[in-house]
């Protein structure tokens, strides 16, 4: 998990960052987990991120809190789908690699 959390650190991003209150990382994370667990649409990602924000602090800093469903759709839509792409592949490999080593332990 620290493998995809570090490589996420790389993804530009655009927006004024005077003006950012939510990290790009922290987002993206809020979206991958609200998306493993169903969520369909961004408003019920921002609910999961309020359900489970003592969980999702394992992972990110939430310093301002969750960003609401607005901002994680704004933000979602800044990003290129090769980039989205990339992160659903690297997730995929991890997810993966751990299930061949809990099914094949060395």
């Amino acid at each position: 998990m620290q493998e995809l959390l570090d490589w996420l650190e790389y993804i530009k991003d655009d927006r004024q960052q005077r003006k950012v209150r939510h990290t790009l990382k922290g987002i993206l994370v809020i979206v991958l987990f609200a998306t493993l667990a169903n969520a369909d649409d961004w408003v019920e990602m921002a609910l999961f991120a309020e359900n489970y924000q003592d969980y999702l602090r394992k992972y990110i800093e939430l310093k301002n809190g969750i960003p609401s469903h607005d901002t994680i759709r704004r933000v979602m839509g800044m990003i290129s789908p090769e980039i989205l792409q990339q992160l659903y592949g690297k997730w995929q490999d991890r997810l993966n690699q751990d299930k061949t080593t809990f099914l094949f332990p060395k």
